[in-house]
């Protein structure tokens, strides 16, 4: 008896010394987690505090902003969007919601930009660029809002077309890099504005004179819940998946639309 009570006693007291020992490990735990939260949280507050510093001097929206020339009115249903050839009457009308600095719009870009313009060039389709910067919100320096005021300036320049694809040709690698100003202005020049229009576009730039009407279309892209880019819409309606998946998809979707349109 007198061993069995000694073995109980020494199994006592090895759990005891096990649980103490799981108790000490858990509270070490929790610190650990703790002090994680606690850098987590302190490292969003920061961020979020350098991104707000960064974009201080961002434009908001302003319905009397002025806008580049032949852009649509604010009375228009697609208020601040770019005809990418002018009017097509009676055509389907596809909508092309971008943010020059997200990736996903540059590879779409970079896929389907020919194709988008040989839709609006043959007249098969009404295209309607329409420009946000929402991704101000996450990133330092308004690059998305300072790159399409810049756009702006172009369109006045008489070089929608080409200055939107230099842009996008031009996309940083990192997400949130975005441009100079000094590259805003050189992309004039790469995009074809001629010597009689370069001292009013770099003006244009270096003033930011668009920025409210960026800020303007944001605020529509916020409003009407559009959500991410690239997003199209082809008569009011989201183009589905199965329409991008290549060019030739897009061409067919445009085409059903537009007999759909004339019934």
């Amino acid at each position: 008896m007198a061993k069995s009570s000694a073995a109980k006693e020494k199994a006592a007291a090895a759990r005891k010394a096990a649980e103490a020992s799981d108790k000490r490990r858990q509270r070490t735990i929790n610190i650990i987690i703790g002090v994680v939260l606690v850098v987590v949280v302190v490292g969003l507050i920061v961020g979020a505090y350098f991104v707000a510093q960064g974009n201080k001097d961002q434009a908001n929206a302003d319905p009397d902003a002025a806008v580049p020339t032949g852009t649509l009115p604010a009375s228009d249903e697609y208020a601040y969007g770019v005809d990418v050839a002018g009017a097509a009457p009676g055509k389907p009308i596809l909508e092309i919601w971008e943010d020059f600095q997200c990736p996903a719009c540059g590879q779409f870009e970079a896929a389907f930009g020919t194709t988008v313009e040989e839709i609006a060039e043959s007249g098969d389709a009404r295209v309607i660029w329409r420009s946000t910067s929402f991704l101000d919100s996450q990133f330092p320096g308004q690059n998305s809002q300072r790159a399409a005021a810049a756009w702006g300036c172009a369109i006045d320049a008489g070089q929608k077309v080409a200055y939107h694809d230099t842009v996008f040709a031009n996309q940083p690698a990192t997400e949130g890099q975005g441009w100079t100003q000094e590259q805003l202005i050189s992309f004039g020049s790469q995009a074809g504005i001629g010597d009689d229009k370069i001292g009013a576009f770099e003006s244009c730039v270096n003033d930011k004179t668009y920025m409210p009407w960026s800020a303007n279309s944001t605020q529509i892209f916020m409003d009407d819940q559009i959500g991410g880019t690239p997003t199209l819409l082809l008569n009011g309606e989201k183009v589905s998946n199965d329409a991008l998946a290549n060019p030739e998809a897009l061409k067919n979707a445009v085409k059903e639309a537009a007999q759909n349109t004339k019934n």
